[in-house]
């Protein structure tokens, strides 16, 4: 019930050189302002703009680690290149979901899930992920925090502040190019500044397991996602690119992993403050 899982040597190291060489090309081409915009993140360039990941994205060792874990009817919805450079600030603790007045975030089935895929070693010195083990499922103090991803928090880092600090219940999770890092988007997790001279890039890639089983409205928000309608930190923007204005070669290789809805279903309230009582009875339920 720790909520994430770090597989090694998913991605070979032909690969990563290649995916490195890619993402080199794309954070030199990020403005100054987008790194101010996410200075705790160090970046967040979405793929959807970005056909070169189409491969990666749709990579069977990716999927099939998905399946490992129980997950069937896979959907893709998202995905960032994240980066912190020399001496790049802390991320702020958060988490991802976004669907806390469902019941099915009371649950222990995830309805979201990121893969991480670290392209270099990582280790608490250069940025590596920080998480609180269990908090997909019980309530924890850092959930009094703000809602992630607002441009306040991303920008105005003070690292003196509970939202950047260390935590006593925070675990590193280093690990090396080519692993994997899978977790429940609901963990609560940030990632250490990076104190080195060099870049530490990952990419992030939001998939759904069991796409079938979710509730319509729930269906209606990730469909959402996938086509930039609701994204906070899109900061409100209209018209934003998608997949679907992608070269016909490099669509079709995730045609399958679109989340596609049928019907006029209406989006679920975005919501990302889950109600910690019910996750409370939840994990004590659990310990029964």
């Amino acid at each position: 019930m720790l909520g994430f899982v770090a597989i090694p040597c998913v991605v070979s190291a032909t690969d990563i050189d290649a995916l490195r060489k890619t993402s080199d090309a794309v954070l030199k081409g990020t403005s100054d302002e987008h790194r101010e915009r996410f200075r705790s993140n160090g970046s967040l360039c979405n793929l959807a703009e970005l056909p070169e990941y189409a491969d990666l994205l749709s990579d069977s060792r990716l999927l099939e680690a998905l399946h490992a874990l129980g997950a069937e009817d896979i959907r893709w919805t998202s995905g960032y290149l994240i980066s912190k450079p020399p001496g790049g600030a802390p991320l702020f603790w958060h988490q991802d979901w976004w669907g806390w007045d469902s019941t099915i975030s009371y649950s222990d089935a995830p309805a979201q899930l990121f893969v991480m895929i670290y392209l270099t070693d990582t280790r608490i010195e250069n940025g590596c992920l920080r998480v609180i083990p269990g908090s997909h499922r019980k309530a924890h103090p850092l959930h009094d925090l703000p809602a992630a991803h607002t441009k306040a928090l991303a920008t105005e880092v003070d690292t003196q502040s509970p939202a950047y600090a260390s935590h006593p219940d925070e675990l590193a999770v280093s690990v090396r190019s080519g692993d994997v890092v899978i977790g429940d988007s609901r963990l609560l997790h940030s990632a250490y500044a990076n104190t080195t001279e060099h870049e530490r890039p990952l990419l992030t890639l939001w998939y759904i397991p069991n796409w079938g089983s979710l509730p319509d409205d729930v269906r209606a928000t990730l469909r959402d996602i996938y086509e930039r309608k609701v994204v906070d930190i899109d900061d409100g923007e209209d018209n934003l690119p998608t997949c679907e204005a992608w070269p016909a070669s490099a669509f079709e290789k995730i045609r399958e992993l679109i989340p596609r809805v049928d019907g006029d279903h209406a989006p679920l309230r975005w919501n990302r403050i889950p109600d910690t009582t019910r996750m409370q009875r939840a994990s004590e339920a659990l310990c029964d």
